[in-house]
């Protein structure tokens, strides 16, 4: 067992390039990379100092890493940063070597692109490069991230099947990720288990997230897909795809199949909606588990390296994004509600590797249990796909009007 970490860690180490360049402006900075049992890491101030940046010590004990566009709260031994009110975990902590912080790179190579203003990231040559010095201002922007342009959102004009409309509008134009779950080699579930037409996870996924995304689109919401086409996608790279367009809400479809190992399995039935925390219930902890197994179909590069889910739930128990995460699950369970057949299985709370990435309000919607043979048929139906895209997009206008009202017309969470 020991001699298997120690060959992971060479491994890693071996893996992480030796040194960061740094161009900005006519400089240039070679920073050495040292490798720690948590990841590769470098000096703060030395990559700070060319970007035109600064390192600081804070009353409190943490560390203010002022980068372009961006500043970064740290503290040594804790494994993530943060941005203003949001909390950017990372795969190592920052810790202080002869008087001097040394930050993770994956700060300065993923969150800092993300986050920050002009700076990007180029893997292949191992280069932290910006292209424009940031406006003084931007920085505060960044930490407390402002509404876009004003513009009213409208509702398009056709009506849901039965009728009902929610909310109309929101006072801002906002961006939405919708996350088809599964894709390419990664089918996901497929069912149903007693016979019948085969359906297949990703192809469901896919249909319904175009329709949301239509159907968004056409009340004024811009909207990103994680996939448009039948590709797989990392699951750490979902989240990150959300952070890179500024989404206001990240929305992940899935379909949920039963435990082979239930008396009937067959008969399982309903919908739920989850939000990021730990799992409460065994059925909870089981479709996390079903869920997160997609791992295993990406490459070494691509996989995540583990993410430290307990420090981010402790920090954030009283952050706005868990409350408005369980908000969002509720007025998607709602509205799906109206027009399932199946039960309401509530909303629920589990440790999704594809929601941990996301930082900003993020549920993942289980839409039935395709191993059932009357609910493969119903999410198979175009009809009835239509139905389910209708609702999830009347809840998430809802949401956001209600949100709106709630902080008097300021910018949707982030």
């Amino acid at each position: 067992m020991i001699a298997s970490l120690a060959l992971a860690l060479q491994v890693a180490q071996a893996a992480a390039p030796a040194q960061l360049l740094v161009r900005a402006e006519g400089r240039t900075a070679t920073v050495p990379i040292v490798a720690t049992t948590t990841g590769p890491a470098l000096r703060a101030d030395l990559v700070a100092a060319p970007l035109g940046g600064s390192v600081r010590a804070l009353p409190n004990g943490h560390f203010a890493v002022q980068l372009p566009g961006v500043e970064f709260d740290v503290a040594e031994q804790v494994p993530f940063a943060r941005v203003g009110d949001v909390v950017l975990p990372m795969r190592g902590a920052p810790f202080r070597d002869g008087g001097v912080l040394y930050v993770p790179l994956q700060l300065l190579v993923e969150h800092l692109p993300a986050r920050g203003s002009g700076v990007i990231y180029d893997a292949r040559l191992g280069e932290l490069r910006l292209f424009a010095k940031p406006a003084a201002a931007d920085v505060a922007s960044r930490a407390r991230p402002a509404a876009r342009a004003d513009a009213p959102v409208r509702r398009a004009a056709s009506p849901r099947p039965d009728g009902v409309r929610a909310a109309s509008s929101t006072r801002a134009r906002r961006r939405v990720v919708i996350d088809a779950g599964h894709g390419g080699r990664d089918a996901g579930m497929h069912g149903p288990i007693d016979g019948g037409p085969q359906i297949h996870e990703k192809d469901i996924t896919l249909a319904v997230a175009r329709r949301v995304a239509a159907e968004l689109r056409a009340r004024g919401v811009d909207v990103v897909m994680t996939r448009t086409t039948d590709t797989l996608i990392a699951l750490s790279d979902r989240g990150r795809i959300a952070n890179r367009s500024r989404a206001d809400l990240f929305l992940s479809v899935h379909v949920n199949a039963a435990n082979p190992a239930w008396k009937q399995p067959g008969a399982a039935r309903g919908f739920e909606t989850y939000f990021l925390a730990e799992a409460k219930t065994e059925d909870a902890r089981r479709v996390e588990q079903m869920e997160n197994e997609a791992v295993r179909f990406e490459t070494g590069a691509d996989a995540p390296k583990g993410d430290p889910l307990s420090f981010i739930i402790n920090d954030m128990a009283q952050n706005e994004h868990l409350r408005e995460s369980s908000d969002l699950a509720t007025a998607v369970q709602d509205e799906l509600g109206e027009v399932h057949p199946g039960p309401n299985r509530g909303v629920k709370q589990a440790n999704f590797a594809v929601l941990r990435t996301s930082f900003m309000p993020a549920v993942l919607v289980e839409l039935g249990f395709g191993t059932n043979k009357e609910e493969a048929r119903f999410l198979a139906s175009a009809r009835e796909q239509r139905r389910l895209a209708m609702a999830i997009a009347d809840a998430t206008i809802a949401y956001l009007a209600r949100y709106e009202r709630r902080v008097g017309g300021g910018s949707a969470p982030r």
